[in-house]
């Protein structure tokens, strides 16, 4: 039996409550993004006003999502999953909803070395990426999300913000340290939450 959600996740149940009573019940597993990083993404969306939004990885939060901009009545969600069965289920979730026109999932079988997901899949312009994929749980594999920002930031418009989840994990806070060191990207780490929000860093004007 799951246990109920404690600390930061329970005060986020709460807040995520007007999300959660609409649709019935959602798929939760042990990748679901936590409820507290999951209002981290809401307050993103809403307070950064973003309606380009792809996600690295479907599940809960794909619905949530899907639930708020339907609420909003503006913006799209772009789903990639490398997990057919998961796709699939996610996606008739969305259709059941009729969120469908508002997210969309797509299923997309990792491709190349280090596996991602195929480019032609892949929105021109995002304003929002959430990087809760591919998995990165299995030894071996903790940079399996390193390639998220250098395959897409050209397709990042110039003001987006990234999320990436999971940064309790030594694999996440090497692939935070990689794209400091080797790109434009800085992150603020929310360890509470499990999620670290990037921008672009801005360069003062030259003299």
């Amino acid at each position: 039996m799951t246990s109920p959600p404690t600390g930061p996740d329970a005060d986020a149940w709460q807040i995520l409550s007007p999300l959660l009573v609409r649709g019935g019940y959602l798929p939760w597993t042990t990748g679901s993004m936590r409820p507290a990083g999951l209002v981290e993404v809401c307050n993103e969306i809403v307070h950064g006003g973003r309606t380009r939004i792809l996600e690295c990885g479907s599940g809960v939060s794909t619905v949530l999502i899907a639930r708020l901009l339907h609420e909003r009545e503006h913006g799209g969600l772009t789903s990639l999953e490398h997990d057919a069965h998961w796709a699939t289920l996610i996606q008739d979730q969305l259709r059941r909803e009729h969120l469908d026109r508002i997210a969309r999932v797509v299923h997309a079988p990792l491709q190349g070395d280090p596996p991602w997901y195929p480019p032609d899949e892949l929105p021109n312009e995002i304003d929002l990426l959430i990087v809760d994929g591919p998995p990165a749980f299995e030894p071996g594999h903790g940079a399996a999300r390193a390639a998220a920002l250098p395959r897409l930031d050209d397709r990042l418009v110039h003001d987006a913000s990234v999320i990436l989840d999971d940064i309790n994990r030594p694999g996440e806070q090497q692939v935070i340290a990689t794209w400091e060191t080797s790109t434009s990207w800085r992150f603020e780490l929310n360890l509470a939450a499990g999620v670290a929000i990037g921008q672009r860093r801005t360069e003062p004007p030259s003299p």
